[in-house]
C-alpha cells in the first residue's frame, strides 16, 4: 500500500487520516490476538475503569508481524519515512468518556499513534473526535484548551467542535501526537489498540526528545519500549524500526524501578 500525495498533504494539514477497511481482511485474527493478550496476562476487565496492556502488538508473535504488514509499513513509512522508529504502543479495554488532551507535544521530530478499533464506534458511542489543525507547532490555537470547555466557552467538552473518525472493525487511524482528541458516549468495553511510531531521528534535539518520550514511560512499569518477542522475531526490515529505541533506552529500567516505588500500580494510560 502506497499513500497518495493528497493523503499525504491532508494529514500534514489536519493531522489525521483514516484508511476504511485497510486491515479489514486480517480484523479476525487480529481481534483473537487481542484478546489472548489479556488473557495470558491474566487481566480481567471488569467495566470499572480503563484496562490497558503496553506495550501491546509486542506479547504476541503474531500481532508482532503488523509491524512488517505492506499495508501498516506503507501508511507509516508513508507519513514518517521508510526508517520510521517504532516506540511501543498500548491494548485497551475503555470505559465511559476519555477527555479532550493530546499525547504530548512534540515540537521537534514527528510522532504519530496508529488506532485500530475493534468494535463499531460512531460519534455518540466512543470513536475518536479530533480537532484538525491542533497538532500545529507554528500557531497558538486556543482550541488546545478544550479541556476546560466549560471554563472558557460555557460548554461541556463533548459540545466542542470537532470531527467524528468513525470507525468499524479492520479500518485504521492515524493522527499526530498533538493533535487534541476524545471520546465521548462509549460503552464499558470498547476495545482498541495503538501503535506509536516517530520519524527517525537525525539531529541532537530530535534524539533528546525521543529519550523524553522513553522516559515517560516508566510509568507503564517496563524496562524497554519493545518486548523480546518483538526482538528476537524480528527480521532485518523490523530491526530497522526498533534499532534507534534500543540504542536510547538505557535510562528507562532505573525511571521505571523509582515508579514501582512511587507508585501503587502502572500507569493505565
Amino acid at each position: 500500500m502506497e499513500l497518495t500525495q493528497e493523503q499525504k498533504q491532508f494529514f500534514d494539514t489536519f493531522g489525521y487520516l483514516i484508511l476504511p477497511g485497510l486491515l479489514k481482511d486480517d480484523v479476525q485474527w487480529i481481534t483473537e490476538e487481542f484478546e489472548a493478550v489479556f488473557q495470558d496476562r491474566g487481566v480481567v476487565h471488569d467495566g470499572s475503569k480503563r484496562s490497558t496492556v503496553v506495550p501491546f502488538i509486542d506479547q504476541r508473535e503474531r500481532l508482532c508481524t503488523l509491524l512488517d504488514h505492506p499495508n501498516v509499513e506503507g501508511l507509516i513509512g508513508g507519513l514518517l519515512g521508510a526508517d520510521f522508529n517504532y516506540v511501543g504502543g498500548d491494548g485497551n479495554y475503555y470505559t465511559g468518556d476519555t477527555q479532550w488532551h493530546s499525547d504530548g507535544f512534540h515540537t521537534v521530530g514527528k510522532f504519530m499513534k496508529v488506532a485500530l478499533y475493534l468494535d463499531p464506534v460512531t460519534r455518540d458511542t466512543g470513536c475518536l473526535r479530533v480537532i484538525p489543525g491542533t497538532h500545529r507547532t507554528d500557531i497558538a490555537w486556543d482550541a488546545r484548551q478544550a479541556r476546560k470547555a466549560t471554563e472558557l466557552w460555557g460548554v461541556e467538552q463533548s459540545g466542542v467542535p470537532a470531527f467524528p473518525l468513525e470507525s468499524q472493525p479492520g479500518d485504521v487511524v492515524a493522527f499526530n501526537h498533538n493533535l487534541m482528541h476524545a471520546a465521548f458516549g462509549g460503552n464499558t468495553r470498547r476495545r482498541m489498540f495503538t501503535m506509536n511510531c516517530c520519524a527517525h531521528c537525525t539531529t541532537a534535539a530530535e534524539i533528546e526528545d525521543l529519550e523524553k518520550y522513553v522516559a515517560s514511560h516508566a510509568r507503564f512499569w517496563i524496562d524497554h519500549m519493545h518486548s523480546d518477542v518483538m526482538r528476537q522475531t524480528a527480521s532485518p526490515a523490523r530491526i530497522v524500526h526498533l534499532q534507534q529505541v534500543m540504542e536510547h533506552e538505557g535510562h528507562l529500567a532505573a525511571l521505571s524501578a523509582k515508579s514501582k516505588a512511587d507508585m501503587a500500580e502502572p500507569s493505565r494510560g
